[in-house]
Parts: structure tokens; C-alpha cells; sequence
């Protein structure tokens, strides 16, 4: 079976990242070469988001460390800027997915935990498709809502742009859910011009195996679509990362199927990271579970 690359998207949670890295080598580390850990320089803005010293050391063979010169956070893309090496890098997962020389690369996030052989079973699944994971934020979709489409489904469900407009204002939200008010002020162009992919489709990045033999041909900076980490601004909402790269993909003939990744690892859903991230207690919380976690399973030992 041959080497893939691993691209992760490090801001803070040094705990929860370095259980993510551990279990995932304890459990695939036969399969991988590099591990492309991009840092996020919050630096640049003042603020200490942690250390990663000792994951990094304990797989120094492996990971290839890089800190872009400017903190992107989950701002918009500039699509204008994209020719800039620099601004480029510091988008999600760019530079791996520019110096990875494989044909398939794992992304995943950093509050991950790995509890088999994901890697295995993606290669052995993804066939001819451009990517492969969890297809969908079914949590945010008025087509979810309405039992119209699903992850496993969203290749069938094709609305025109009516259907699609009548969904985001008719449909009511489970308790718990809400949905993005895309058309709020008014619609982008680009969903009244081509609907589908639905506005919330992706592979979700926590656990997405990608072709790159065939994506980096089509991808910023060889091709057209937009980088597989970018976030769009789409009036006063944003697509998350890759679902406009899902949309140019499958717009260029090229396919991303729903991959059952549970059975292999563990993560939030609907995803809890960002809000994690922001929360005192809860980040707090977190950071002690995956502390316990390196302790038992890795024989963590805190330094000084």
C-alpha cells in the first residue's frame, strides 16, 4: 500500500492535538510518510496559544513544522492575494497540500482521536473520487431538514435555484439546529447560477482522504479552484472550509463520496472545535480529557 502525507491545521488545544497525532501514528503511522503540521501564527497577534514541543519531538521524524507569516484564523478568502506564496501558505492545509509529493493525503483536525486503521480503509474505498469522508454539514441544511438529501445521497439531489430558495425560507430548523441565511440580504450569484453542490456540502476535514495526484492539477496555485482550505464570503455568511472547493470540484466532472470514518475515529458531530476554542471552561475541559488520554495511552509526562 503506498505512503500517504497528513496535513493538520494546529491553533492551540496542545493536548487534543497531540492525542489527534499519537493515535493516528499508533493506528496508520504505517502508511505515512510526512506529517505537514501547520501552525497557526497567533503570534503575530499577541496571543500564546500553547506548546506543541512534545508531540512534535516524539514524531520528529515524521512532521515537517511550518508557521505561515500572518494568522488567517476563519477570515474569508482574498481570492486577489492568492498569487502571494506568503498569504497563500497561510491558508488551512495549503502548504502540505503544495509540497506534498503523494498521491493521497490525509487532512485532519486536531481535536481528533483515532481508534483504528482509517487510512487502510480510505485507500481501499475512494476508487476514482477526488475525496473521500463524511459528506455534508447535514446540521445546517433545510434539504437535510426536509429529508430531501443526506450524506450519502447528495449526488441525487439536484435542486433548481427555486427549490433551493424555497428551502432556505420555508424550512424549519429541529430544536437545537439552525440553518445559514444565505439569503440574507440577497442570494451570492454563484448559488442562483449553479445550486448545486448545496451550499453546506463538503468533506468534512476532520478525517478527509484526498487525491492529489488528481486535485493538485486543479487546485490554487496549478489550476483554478479555490484552495481545499478556503472559507468564503458569501454576503454576510461564509461557506465553510472546502465546501467551494467540494462545488468547483464537482462542477469540473469530479466526484467526493460519503465515507463512513466513525468506525475508525472519533469526532464531534455536529462539530463542537471552534466553540471549544473560544470557551474557557469548555476548552479547559477538553484539554484535560486528552491530558488523561496521552497519560494512559502514550506515558505523557509533564515536562518541569
Amino acid at each position: 500500500m503506498p505512503l500517504i502525507d497528513v496535513m493538520i491545521s494546529v491553533c492551540g488545544k496542545p493536548f487534543q492535538t497531540s492525542l489527534a497525532l499519537m493515535s493516528l501514528e499508533r493506528e496508520c503511522g504505517r502508511h505515512i510518510d510526512k506529517i505537514y503540521f501547520v501552525e497557526e501564527n497567533t503570534k503575530s497577534q499577541n496571543i500564546d496559544a500553547g506548546s506543541h514541543e512534545w508531540v512534535l519531538d516524539q514524531l520528529k521524524d515524521k512532521i515537517v513544522h511550518f508557521v505561515p507569516t500572518r494568522w488567517n484564523y476563519c477570515f474569508p478568502l482574498e481570492a486577489d492575494k492568492l498569487a502571494d506564496t506568503d498569504y497563500r501558505h497561510s491558508v488551512r492545509y495549503q502548504y502540505g497540500w503544495e509540497m506534498s509529493d503523494k498521491d493521497h493525503v490525509l487532512v485532519i483536525h486536531n481535536d481528533v482521536y483515532f481508534h483504528g486503521d482509517v487510512v487502510a480503509a480510505m485507500l481501499d474505498n475512494i476508487g476514482d473520487s477526488i475525496c473521500l469522508g463524511h459528506v455534508g454539514q447535514c446540521w445546517y441544511c433545510p434539504a437535510a431538514f426536509a429529508g430531501k438529501c443526506a450524506s450519502d445521497r447528495h449526488l441525487e439531489y439536484r435542486p433548481d435555484f427555486d427549490e433551493l430558495n424555497r428551502l432556505y425560507k420555508t424550512t424549519r430548523a429541529p430544536e437545537g439546529y439552525n440553518t445559514r441565511a444565505y439569503f440574507k440580504p440577497t442570494w451570492d450569484d454563484r448559488f442562483v447560477r449553479q445550486p448545486w453542490p448545496l451550499p453546506e456540502c463538503r468533506v468534512n476535514e476532520w478525517c478527509a482522504l484526498v487525491a492529489l495526484h488528481k486535485a493538485r492539477k486543479l487546485t490554487v496555485p496549478h489550476g483554478r479552484v479555490v484552495p481545499f482550505g478556503a472559507i468564503i464570503g458569501v454576503g454576510k455568511q461564509i461557506q465553510d472550509v472546502s465546501c467551494q472547493w467540494f462545488r468547483e470540484m464537482h462542477h469540473r466532472g469530479q466526484v467526493c463520496r460519503n465515507f463512513d470514518i466513525y468506525k475508525y475515529m472519533h469526532h464531534d458531530v455536529p462539530p463542537t472545535g471552534q466553540a471549544t476554542l473560544i470557551t474557557k471552561d469548555r476548552y479547559a475541559d477538553k484539554e484535560l480529557e486528552a491530558l488523561e488520554r496521552l497519560k494512559a495511552e502514550f506515558g505523557f509526562v509533564a515536562q518541569g
